[in-house]
């Protein structure tokens, strides 16, 4: 069998088992092991395609075996009376019951059986003529058996087994009527044979070979069927998904919808208020749509950030390559930045807010769009000196900035116009306060960004703050950014008040909290990634984060065991506690979560230290961080310089303290 399976693969290209999980006995050509369920389906598939080509080839047979018939007249005419009859009176009605019994119901069983039985007939009344052609010196009738294999081998569709079978038994009549009955001359006998055999050998070749090929066909229909059904599985259990999410969508909307009737129907001195207040929870609701997409979104980012990072800290600089995985890094940022949008707008991730000057943000801001505003629009600014901080992150001013920006160029595009920044300190009092959602009275400080564009109508107005609405042309935004505006402004206590009238162009006032009169200077850390030696536990529920995880932490130098299971990581973690200087989890795992494997792991080892990943910061409150004993929170997707750090600043710490 090996020799078949050697030839078969090294020699002629043919898929080896290894290569294609094609399980298949390389004698007798049937499927085994997993296969071996098709070889009833392969049979019945054979029959069917077998069948015509097998009638065709017996009409065929039948008209060489009886054209055959002058030839006896003009090499033996003595003979022909008994040539004849053997042709016409034996072996023709044998190929034409053979051919009406093709129609009958249990051919199909009989079918193989029947092909060797009729390739052994036809051989064997040939070689009855080579017998009686021996007594008038007559040895070339031979040559009819190499007609017979041609045929048995190939057109009549024999199966190889089958067909070997009544070749050799052809090939060992002969050699019996030729040595023993004809007593054929040995010079001649080695002669025929050298054809005779050498045919009979190619033949079973080109039967071995047609069959192989034909099961590996049948076994890619069967393969390629299965895909389909995978693919088909995919896609409706994915537009099912699309369904519930627009169904809940749809069944939120109805719900905020009637609660709005109803207050409007006993409230209506308070229309516009309700009004606000609809437009506020339509935007919570699909909120919470877009976060949970882009979490799952997160854990998609994370192996290819991750990999990227690493692939960057170990290719030299003068690497071709290294400008090609830039992208692919700097793409990948692009996505995470994103993400970070959707998750800002759906409230689901918290920055690390510190007390900031906006006048450099902003200023920094304008500079780097100014390269894009065409000459027919205008920039000016007046900022307010000595207006004090707020307590946000320099990002999200700077996205603020950003977007609104880029927004009044696009409605000042075509006419030109002017872009007005201003920055200010105000005190609003409760009677200001009452007029604008969501404010307070207190001491605020003022960005306020106008242009003299097109304007917006009332109806442009009241949408403008939703997700994905956006009066652009198609790829020139995507209506995220308002939506991101003003998610960060309700994050940080603040308000957004729009101005605008069509042809009178639009002013954009926010207002954010005054912190107090000094910002502080931020640390600028190292961009190597921190290294260390100590043994740390990964533990994540996608397997590709955490192959990622286990290979960016070796790369640091840890030594690292990883697992996909909570439930198999905590059984690891009791074999020897003392190994582990720290564990690195997820926090949404089946079986058990980060939170509940710390307080497991922390109840057989106290001491131990503890990293929660997530994509959902705000499902962490400080009290269950603090009761699980849990050193720092990483969100997703990790950087690896970032990550690094924070696994030195908890390791490095003498007292764990809880976050």
């Amino acid at each position: 069998m090996n020799i078949f399976q050697n030839v078969g693969t090294s020699l002629l290209g043919l898929p080896s088992t290894s290569q294609e999980s094609f399980a298949i006995n390389y004698l007798s050509l049937s499927f085994t092991g997993e296969l071996s369920e098709y070889e009833k389906g392969y049979k019945d598939d054979y029959f069917i395609k077998s069948l015509n080509p097998f009638r065709f080839s017996l009409v065929l047979s039948m008209i060489f075996y009886g054209a055959f018939a002058f030839l006896d007249t003009v090499a033996v005419p003595d003979l022909k009376g008994v040539f004849w009859f053997i042709r016409f009176g034996i072996v023709f009605p044998v190929l034409v019951g053979v051919f009406m019994f093709s129609y009958s119901k249990k051919f199909k069983r009989y079918m193989q059986f029947t092909i060797s039985c009729i390739m052994f007939i036809t051989g064997f009344g040939i070689i009855i003529m080579i017998i009686y052609a021996a007594k008038v010196q007559n040895y070339s009738y031979y040559a009819g058996l190499i007609l017979i294999f041609i045929f048995g081998y190939t057109f009549i569709r024999a199966r190889f087994i089958y067909a070997s079978i009544a070749g050799w038994s052809i090939v060992i009549a002969y050699e019996i009527s030729a040595i023993w009955l004809s007593h054929t001359p040995f010079i001649i006998l080695v002669n025929n044979n050298y054809f005779f055999i050498s045919a009979n050998i190619i033949g079973m070749f080109i039967s071995y070979f047609l069959e192989l090929s034909n099961r590996k066909e049948f076994y890619m229909r069967i393969l390629l069927e299965q895909e389909k059904e995978n693919v088909k599985t995919a896609n409706d259990a994915l537009e099912k998904r699309v369904e519930e999410r627009t169904e809940q969508l749809s069944n939120s909307n109805q719900d905020l919808k009637k609660e709005i009737e109803i207050r409007q129907k006993f409230e209506r001195e308070r229309a516009e208020l309700e009004k606000q207040l609809f437009q506020l929870q339509k935007m919570e609701t699909i909120g919470t749509l877009a976060g949970g997409i882009a979490h799952d979104f997160n854990n998609i980012l994370t192996p290819i950030l991750g990999y990227t990072d690493m692939a960057l800290e170990e290719l030299p600089v003068e690497s071709n390559l290294r400008f090609d995985i830039e992208q692919i890094n700097n793409a990948a940022h692009r996505g995470k930045n994103l993400v970070q949008q959707v998750l800002t707008f759906s409230r689901e991730v918290d920055f690390e807010n510190k007390p900031i000057q906006m006048q450099p943000i902003v200023t920094e801001a304008l500079n780097l769009i100014r390269a894009s505003f065409p000459r027919s629009v205008q920039i000016k600014q007046q900022f307010d000196q000595n207006i004090g901080t707020v307590l946000a992150d320099p990002t999200h001013i700077h996205q603020i900035v950003m977007n609104l920006c880029t927004n009044a160029n696009h409605a000042m595009i075509k006419s030109g116009g002017i872009l007005d920044v201003r920055l200010e300190s105000v005190k609003i009092d409760r009677k200001s306060a009452e007029k604008i959602p969501n404010m307070k009275k207190g001491e605020y400080i003022l960005l306020t960004i106008s242009d003299t564009g097109h304007g917006m109508d009332i109806k442009t107005k009241e949408r403008i703050f939703e997700p994905f609405f956006t009066r652009k042309e198609v790829g020139q935004g995507s209506g995220l950014g308002l939506s991101v505006v003003h998610g960060i402004i309700n994050n940080y206590g603040g308000a957004i008040v729009v101005d605008s009238s069509p042809g009178m162009g639009t002013t954009f006032m926010i207002y954010l909290p005054k912190y107090g009169a000094d910002s502080l200077e931020s640390d600028k850390s190292e961009k190597k990634p921190l290294k260390g030696d100590e043994y740390i536990l990964f533990v994540d529920d996608e397997p590709e984060i955490t192959f990622m995880g286990k290979k960016m932490l070796e790369n640091l130098g840890y030594k690292v065991s990883a697992t996909n299971n909570s439930i198999s990581a905590f059984e690891e973690f009791k074999k020897d506690p003392d190994k582990y200087s720290l564990l690195v989890t997820d926090q949404s795992m089946p079986n058990i979560t980060g939170t509940e494997l710390a307080n497991l792991m922390k109840k057989i080892r106290p001491g131990l230290r503890v990293i929660i990943i997530t994509g959902y910061a705000d499902n962490l409150s400080e009290e269950v961080l603090s009761q699980s004993g849990i050193s720092e929170v990483i969100l997703k997707p990790m950087i690896l310089d970032d990550f690094s750090k924070i696994i030195r600043k908890v390791l490095d710490k003498n007292i764990i303290k809880s976050i």
